[in-house]
C-alpha cells in the first residue's frame, strides 16, 4: 500500500513539472523504518522495484542505491513526527531564494498564508556537488516549518502523509510562482 502511494506522488511531482526524470526522492515512514527510492529513479516511472527501506537508526547502514538524500530523511524522520516527506526541484522556488537575501520567503496569498506560514531559505551544503545535503540544518528547519528551500538545490516538504507533504510542495511552488509575478510586476511598474 505504501510503495503504491510513494508510486502515484512519484508521478504526480513529475507530471507537475516539479521534476526531470531523474530528480528528487520521496519517502514515507512505517514504524522504525522508511521507504525511499532509489537514487536516480525516474518519479515519473517509479516501480516497486526503485523503493528501498530504511531503518531511521543511523546506526544501520544505507545501503549504495538509495537515493543521495536518504541522510537527510532519515534525520528528518528522526526529529521530527514527519510520515513522508518530498523533495523536489521546483523551478520557481529555485530562482526565487536566489534572488531572495532574506531568511526566507513570505507567502502573499491566503492559502500560502494558512498552508505553509513561512518558508525558511538555506544554502545548499553541496555546491555544485551530485551528492546529498547535510542533513542537520534541513532537518532543523522542518522542525520548525513544513516546508524548506535549498539554495540553489532544490525544496522538501514534510506532512503527516504522503497526500500532505505533496501539497505542501506544490504550495511551496506556487506561492513563489506568484511572489516571482508580483515581483516581476513590481519592478516593471
Amino acid at each position: 500500500m505504501l510503495g503504491k502511494q510513494l508510486i502515484s506522488v512519484g508521478r504526480e511531482l513529475y507530471e507537475s513539472g516539479l521534476q526531470t526524470t531523474r530528480s528528487g526522492n520521496v519517502s514515507v515512514r512505517d514504524g522504525s523504518r522508511f521507504l525511499i527510492t532509489k537514487t536516480g529513479a525516474n518519479l515519473g516511472r517509479l516501480k516497486d522495484s526503485d523503493l528501498i527501506a530504511i531503518e531511521i537508526d543511523a546506526s544501520v547502514a544505507i545501503p549504495m542505491s538509495a537515493s543521495s538524500e536518504t541522510r537527510v530523511h532519515r534525520a528528518v524522520y528522526d526529529a521530527t513526527d514527519a510520515r513522508a516527506i518530498v523533495h523536489a526541484h521546483p523551478a520557481h522556488a529555485i530562482a526565487l531564494a536566489q534572488v531572495v537575501k532574506e531568511a526566507g520567503i513570505q507567502p502573499i496569498h491566503n492559502e500560502g498564508l494558512v498552508g505553509l506560514k513561512w518558508i525558511p531559505i538555506i544554502d545548499t551544503s553541496v555546491p555544485g556537488q551530485d551528492v546529498g545535503e547535510r542533513p542537520d540544518e534541513i532537518a532543523e528547519q522542518l522542525r520548525r516549518w513544513c516546508t524548506v528551500v535549498i539554495r540553489g538545490h532544490g525544496a522538501f516538504a514534510v506532512g503527516p502523509d504522503l497526500d500532505e507533504a505533496l501539497y505542501k510542495m506544490i504550495l511551496l511552488e506556487t506561492v513563489c510562482t506568484i511572489n516571482c509575478i508580483s515581483k516581476g510586476l513590481t519592478r516593471g511598474g
